[in-house]
């Protein structure tokens, strides 16, 4: 005789019972902002989020005809698309962007926070003053810009993600790229403080840290065999990452099946951040 299933248990008290959660991948209905869309992990995110049904707002800084590739794969997934140049460093630039894709598209639903710069490969007692503040203006500044922006609607709204593309370096010192390291740092805890900021009104903060993934960033040491050896030697896993499970991962974390995940990184590294030197023992 087969047991009679437990009564669902009341709702706590003085609070109203769960909305159910859309437990699908699907996008459809919803806006999306992917900055710094038009290459590598950028470009990928954007087609993957339209690829689940969401209109995807595409944006470049320097390389037009990249964003306009993009836009094209998402029109011909039959999603809607706007593209634009923007400057997420600069807010008169980031006011006119979003004012933009509001107009064309509607309200934001979902910002993925992508740009950003390595910098110099310089030691910090040798790094000058200008390469610091681009790499603090593009990532650190950048994102908080953009986030600042969507936010005001999104609380009106009560929805909204905030996705923050970081790096395994918010945890992992890197020699001669500590501008890079605090930036990608600041943006992990800037995400974290405002997921609390935010925790009743139905907004989600999160990082996304990749670890080394195939982009024009790395050709040159990927065609290096030392070099590639080097890398190798840092991953778990023993193979370098593809943009394609880099936007899958962000997918689902833009999704409702991550509605329970808020003020946290997810890390995304082939095992990088495992401290791999250490797997033979001390």
């Amino acid at each position: 005789m087969t047991a009679a299933a437990s009564p669902s248990p009341p709702p706590a008290e003085g609070l109203p019972a769960p909305e159910p959660q859309d437990k699908s991948n699907g996008l459809h209905g919803r806006v999306a902002v992917v900055t710094g869309s038009d290459s590598g992990i950028g470009r990928a995110i954007a087609i993957e989020l339209a690829r689940a049904g969401a209109a995807v707002a595409v944006s470049y800084h320097n390389d037009r005809e990249g964003a306009e590739e993009t836009a094209d794969r998402i029109r011909a997934l039959g999603r809607d698309t706007a593209c634009a140049e923007l400057d997420v460093s600069d807010a008169d630039s980031v006011k006119t962007y979003f004012t933009r894709v509001t107009t064309e598209l509607g309200s934001v639903d979902i910002l993925v926070n992508n740009s950003g710069v390595e910098g110099d490969h310089e030691p910090l007692a040798g790094l000058s003053l200008a390469s610091w503040d681009q790499v603090m203006a593009v990532n650190l500044r950048g994102t908080f810009l953009c986030t600042q922006t969507v936010l005001s609607d999104m609380i009106l709204r009560r929805r909204g993600v905030v996705l923050n593309i970081t790096s395994v370096h918010e945890t992992i010192p890197w020699a001669g790229h500590a501008a890079y390291c605090a930036s990608k740092a600041g943006i992990s805890m800037m995400s974290r403080s405002l997921a609390l900021e935010l925790q009743d009104v139905g907004i989600r903060i999160v990082c996304l840290a990749p670890g080394a993934i195939a982009t024009s960033i790395n050709r040159e040491t990927r065609r290096d065999p030392a070099g590639m050896a080097d890398l190798l030697d840092k991953i778990p896993m023993r193979r370098v990452g593809k943009v394609a499970e880099i936007a899958a991962i962000a997918r689902m974390l833009v999704s409702d099946e991550a509605s329970y995940v808020t003020g946290s990184t997810v890390t995304v590294d082939g095992g990088m951040t495992s401290y791999p030197s250490f797997s033979h023992g001390g």
